[in-house]
């Protein structure tokens, strides 16, 4: 009966995020009827890549029953590093910013298995201090790119009928990391550590190799997104993830994915990302104030986490 109530729950989020988006979309057209143009799609899509590729790494670390508030943080310390290494190392400035995703992902893994602190605390730390690093390295301001060097970024406008290049690449990024979940025996001790800790320690999983995992992957998403935000203004932004948290959490918990691990899919994270961007959109296109828009992306985020709440007694788990 649980087993079946689960597999119930997760169609049900399934279909909730399907016609969300519809009506969504259908809300937004009415308002303004050039919110299904070419040009806002190819926004919509461009808008989603970055946001994609750190809710999929966020993914991993709620399958473990924890959280990452620090992804933020994070992607504003990568746009910054991004924009000061483009002049000199070009599009190869990517494999620094990967380097760098791994440390820090890394890090919040260490201070959590080795340690033993609770990932709120050590998350909330490290999100304050790659907050500051992001504005002490940038001096607290935004620079550009040189626009002589725009041209080694030409790739990035690169765009098939009115699908862009740094969507599919987010996409490429989503089926890697949809394989290591469930097709390695890393993406499966995952799902059994988030299920019951104590189960996988007896089945012989090394629970704190695979709990340090999620958080470099988390780490490696939150930079990548860092890289592609500086991609995509040309510019360093220190303050460019001060939402991305935010966002991130509430695309994981609309793609049905609980907080208490054990179970979600990062291609349902796909449908949450696609309707957290919707919205945001919308609201602009509508000019909805942004401090607004924040408000109803908290009230989304306690909405879809109460969706996906088990609210009888009978699945608790002991972790």
């Amino acid at each position: 009966m649980i087993f079946e109530d689960k597999i119930k729950k997760i169609k049900f989020m399934d279909l909730f995020s399907v016609i969300s988006i519809f009506m969504t979309i259908i809300i937004f057209t009415v308002l303004n009827r050039n919110f299904l143009g070419p040009i806002n799609i190819k926004n919509i899509l461009v808008d989603t890549a970055p946001l994609l590729i750190v809710a999929t790494g966020v993914t991993f670390v709620l399958l473990i029953g924890s959280v990452d508030l620090s992804v933020g943080s994070i992607a504003s310390c990568a746009c910054v590093f991004s924009g000061m290494g483009y002049p000199i190392f070009g599009n190869k400035v990517f494999l620094l910013i990967l380097l760098f995703g791994v440390l820090a992902g890394a890090i919040n893994g260490i201070l959590f298995v080795v340690l033993k602190i609770p990932t709120f605390v050590v998350t909330l730390c490290t999100m304050n201090i790659w907050a500051c690093v992001a504005l002490l390295v940038s001096n607290g301001r935004p620079t550009g790119i040189p626009i002589e060097i725009w041209g080694s970024l030409k790739w990035s406008k690169v765009h098939f009928g009115i699908i862009p290049i740094l969507f599919i690449l987010s996409l490429l990024f989503l089926v890697f990391f949809y394989i290591i979940q469930s097709k390695t025996k890393l993406g499966k001790s995952i799902f059994a550590v988030g299920s019951n800790q104590n189960a996988a320690r007896m089945m012989g999983i090394n629970v704190s190799i695979v709990k340090m995992w999620p958080f470099v992957f988390s780490g490696i998403g939150a930079a990548l997104g860092g890289f592609f935000y500086t991609i995509i203004l040309k510019s360093s932004l220190p303050t460019v993830g001060s939402s991305l948290t935010l966002m991130a959490m509430a695309s994981v918990a609309l793609g049905g994915t609980p907080l208490t691990g054990g179970k979600g899919s990062v291609l349902r994270t796909l449908l949450g990302v696609l309707l957290v961007i919707i919205i945001q959109n919308g609201l602009n296109v509508i000019a909805v104030d942004a401090f607004w828009q924040q408000i109803v992306f908290g009230a989304i985020v306690i909405f879809a986490v109460y969706l996906n709440t088990d609210k009888s007694s009978r699945s608790i788990i002991v972790k």
